[in-house]
């Protein structure tokens, strides 16, 4: 059999016998491993002769494999050369329809000692070109299913995005100060609590008058379940007593208590820990969006952008948050794209 029949052969039982591309390539490289090609071992019997088969493992168990033994001291396995090709197939190529059958396909090696006698008497040419031939056709008859990351529509983690940039200050006399943060706070529990019913009102508006206790009150029904006070500055320990009003309101209540804040002092923490309320502020509220995915930041991005719409009804803070959602938005996504090319090319570069 010339090696050209041999990979007609080969081609023709392809479709039922995938695995005969991996064997054939290893054949290949196990002959040429042992320096076979012009030797003038031209049969198995010969090459057993030269390199006496092992069959037994170093187990004691019966070898399903070729092994042979080297002049030098050792052996060497087809099973190590069907791996390498294998995992070329499937891993470097992701050519996953190649089955992943090594032990079955090294066990079948007997059943193609034909080929391997025409591996043997061909030349080392002859070799390198049936090898890329026998490849060639299984990237060419495989589909590849390497994963294209363009592929996929990624939204923006915009809340966090608002979390690390979006100014709080009040840009104009238009808009109130300290409504921005209510706003984060509010979008805040409400993609985070879904089940509540989260109820807030203006900013500075006062819960007392409206039988609330706190700035944003999230209720199971009848129960209120959490409850925030939000304060768009940095808590000083002076500053705690004034809590102490909320801090028994939700007690009493057996709601969460949170005091939602730009930041606390050590000692401020510790004291509203110690009164039973969640101290929240800027910094512990973008850990745990971190771990969001994006359709629950989309929850809370809406949210704020409904209670500057239609709670605060604030034309100045709605702009200033439009604008900044659509460029930041659109500046992760340039961000995301130069990523994925140079991600790209380096994957291309180490299968290179």
């Amino acid at each position: 059999m010339t090696p050209d029949e041999l990979f007609h052969e080969f081609e023709a039982g392809f479709r039922r016998r995938k695995y005969t591309a991996g064997l054939l390539v290893s054949f290949i490289d196990f002959v040429q491993a042992l320096d076979v090609p012009g030797s003038g071992v031209t049969t198995f019997a010969e090459l057993t002769a030269k390199f006496p088969q092992v069959t037994t493992t170093s187990r004691g168990d019966s070898a399903n494999t070729l092994i042979v033994e080297k002049p030098g001291g050792g052996t060497l396995s087809l099973r190590g050369f069907y791996d390498a090709i294998e995992t070329y197939y499937r891993a470097e190529e992701k050519r996953f329809d190649y089955p992943s059958a090594a032990p079955f396909a090294t066990g079948r090696w007997a059943d193609f000692i034909p080929w391997l006698e025409t591996v043997l008497t061909a030349t080392a040419e002859e070799l390198v070109k049936l090898r890329a031939r026998v490849n060639q056709f299984v990237l060419d008859n495989l589909k590849s299913q390497a994963f294209d990351p363009n592929s996929v529509e990624v939204e923006p983690p915009l809340f966090r995005l608002l979390l690390e940039r979006f100014d709080l200050t009040a840009v104009s006399r238009r808009e109130p100060t300290g409504a921005s943060f209510q706003g984060i706070t509010f979008g805040f529990l409400r993609a985070d609590n879904p089940h509540l019913q989260i109820e807030i009102d203006k900013v500075r508006t006062g819960s007392r008058r409206l039988q609330r206790i706190g700035d944003v009150d999230g209720w199971e029904g009848g129960r209120l379940a959490i409850s925030a006070e939000v304060k768009q500055y940095h808590i000083t320990s002076a500053g705690v007593q004034q809590l102490e009003g909320f801090a028994n309101a939700t007690g009493i209540r057996g709601a969460l208590g949170v005091v939602a804040a730009l930041g606390f002092d050590d000692d401020a923490r510790q004291a509203v820990s110690d009164m039973g309320l969640i101290p929240l502020d800027r910094a512990t509220m973008l850990q745990i969006v971190e771990l969001w995915d994006p359709i629950k930041q989309r929850t809370a991005v809406t949210s704020f952008v409904y209670y500057a719409s239609h709670v605060e009804k604030n034309s100045s803070l709605s702009d200033r948050l439009s604008a900044f959602l659509t460029q930041a938005g659109a500046d992760w996504q340039e961000a995301r794209a130069a990523a994925v090319e140079v991600a790209t090319e380096g994957e291309q570069n180490e299968s290179s």
